[in-house]
């Protein structure tokens, strides 16, 4: 009875992550992403929606330029005005962390969107789009790079059990994503319980 539970929460896990997907898929297309964000630069997808390991309505984008300078700023602002517009979106924020305001040496410089939209469904999502002229330097497009050949079937379905069940916890006390995966692959966690063990030794 346990193992027939268990498969039948792995399959709702990936339902809803398929469905998630299916609607990123549908918010990107319906903001039109890919013509605005195009001619700033290489567009790529990131995050749970890049790695099909989506438990929440989050969009990530990194879009790679040639530089950051004061017309790309520019074009940014605009790109969020634009995005400001649409019907479906509620708030854009954005946010410069480049030169001095880059307080993080672990990542590079950057040009940052945040987008509040609600689909047609009625889902609320929160986009998060990026602007980078170091992409080697920036985590999540060495994570969509190096992460895929590593996932089997059931490193995905223990990853999303995790996932869902820090997501039902208080806002403070949750990780960020990469935490899991890493978790998972190089650290043979295999349950929330193991994970909450492995992370407090980790913190020590």
């Amino acid at each position: 009875m346990v193992a027939r539970e268990q498969v039948t929460d792995g399959e709702r896990l990936r339902a809803r992550q398929d469905d998630l997907q299916r609607e990123a898929d549908a918010v990107a297309e319906d903001l039109g992403l890919a013509g605005l964000l195009a001619p700033h630069g290489r567009v790529e997808r990131v995050g749970s929606a890049a790695l099909g390991l989506m438990v929440a309505a989050d969009l990530d984008l990194t879009v790679v330029c040639l530089r950051l300078d004061d017309s790309v700023k520019r074009a940014v602002t605009a790109a969020g005005a634009t995005l400001g517009l649409h019907e479906r979106v509620r708030q854009v924020t954005f946010r410069d962390d480049t030169g001095a305001w880059n307080t993080d040496p672990r990542y590079p410089d950057g040009l940052y969107l945040n987008v509040e939209y609600r689909s047609a469904a009625g889902r609320e999502w929160t986009l998060d789009i990026w602007f980078v002229d170091e992409p080697d330097r920036q985590p999540d497009l060495a994570h969509v790079r190096d992460l895929p050949p590593r996932l089997t079937d059931a490193h995905r379905t223990t990853i999303l059990g995790i996932k869902q069940a820090l997501s039902e916890r208080p806002a403070a006390s949750r990780v960020p994503s990469y935490e899991v995966y890493r978790a998972v692959l190089d650290h043979g966690v295999t349950d929330v319980a193991a994970f909450d063990a492995w992370a407090g030794r980790e913190r020590g």
